[in-house]
């Protein structure tokens, strides 16, 4: 059996926005301190060249905003999102960083150098569902199995048998 990896993805391209909205779905725990109630407001700019270069998530509880983390692109250095007020989030570090760094597997509408900014409210056992679905099919790595007489079919990395 003949494996090549494939490197266009297997589903179209993600919208930015929804990925953003799961990113935090994923991590509403982390993203409000486990907050009963609230929302989270994610603010991001697209730069002259089409791709996010910054965004900054904000936690809504009692009366204030309170910023949750920040990633640019611009900083030199930047290893990934830098959280504050005792925020913090590996797996929503290492989500947001896969965002910034696989820009080609999202899209979006946005014009260059134009901002754009999320609300998103508690999420119910759905939104959670549908947030795990959107980025395991965007992340998941997809390889092209030729067996053979059976042609080439995608499948994904954790579907294959090890050998």
């Amino acid at each position: 059996m003949n494996t090549e990896f494939s490197t266009t993805p297997a589903v179209p391209p993600q919208l930015l926005d929804q990925l953003l909205n799961s990113a935090v779905v994923l991590n509403w725990d982390a993203v409000t301190q486990s907050s009963t109630s609230g929302r989270v407001r994610i603010e991001y700019h697209i730069g002259a060249d089409g791709a996010l270069e910054y965004l900054k998530l904000w936690n809504h509880a009692r009366e204030y905003w309170s910023l949750v983390c920040e990633y640019s692109t611009r900083l030199s250095g930047s290893d990934g999102p830098r959280f504050c007020n005792g925020y913090h989030s590996r797996s929503l570090s290492r989500l947001l960083q896969s965002i910034m760094m696989n820009q080609g597997q999202c899209s979006h509408s946005r014009n260059p150098n134009t901002n754009g900014t999320l609300e998103v409210a508690r999420p119910t056992a759905a939104d959670v569902e549908a947030a795990t679905l959107r980025v395991s099919e965007t992340f998941q790595p997809v390889i092209a199995v030729r067996g053979p007489k059976r042609g080439v079919q995608a499948r994904s990395l954790s579907s294959v048998p090890s050998e």
